[in-house]
């Protein structure tokens, strides 16, 4: 992306599913995301990672003044989640998670992952019943607790109720562990 200094990019749907449905960003806190590089109003369809995570600190500072970085990226992980299944996208992911349960769920998390516009390494690994560790490395925008909030808001829909915590984190690496 030419505005991207980096050249990664992150898909509109999970601006939408984050900030339009989930937050919906309105008065100041909108004002802040577009100071970003983010218009509620107007969304597009791929951002620069630069927007992305200028956008998550925005939401961070206006919705979870209370909250340390960890635990506020960690809801908002939830509501990325939830949200991004409302979007025509994750409609589409939606459908298919309550046929096919947890387990097989987990063995889909590398593919699932594609959506996103930059190819990190995932790896999963089933630690015993109900529980995985899933391995992400090379991520340079690496947000552990965010997608620890994910997993627990997709998992949701194959009909468990997990909890996904971070056990390993690293500048470009973490390890998240999910049980349910």
């Amino acid at each position: 992306m030419q505005d991207s200094f980096s050249g990664r990019a992150t898909q509109g749907s999970f601006f939408e599913g984050l900030f339009i449905r989930s937050l919906q960003a309105t008065g100041a806190f909108a004002d802040a995301l577009r100071d970003c590089g983010f218009d509620p109003r107007k969304p597009k369809a791929l951002y620069p990672i630069e927007v992305w995570n200028a956008a998550l600190e925005v939401a961070w500072r206006y919705c979870y003044p209370g909250k340390d970085r960890e635990s506020a990226y960690h809801e908002m992980g939830r509501l990325l989640g939830a949200g991004f299944l409302q979007t025509w996208m994750g409609k589409v992911v939606d459908m298919g998670l309550p046929m096919l349960g947890p387990d097989r769920f987990f063995a889909r998390i590398p593919s699932l992952l594609a959506l996103d516009t930059f190819r990190y390494d995932v790896k999963v690994l089933p630690l015993g019943w109900h529980h995985y560790r899933v391995s992400f490395r090379n991520d340079p925008d690496a947000k552990p607790d965010l997608m620890a909030g994910v997993l627990e808001a997709v998992l949701r829909r194959t009909g468990v109720n997990p909890t996904a915590t971070v056990t390993m984190r690293r500048e470009r690496d973490f390890d998240l562990e999910v049980t349910w």
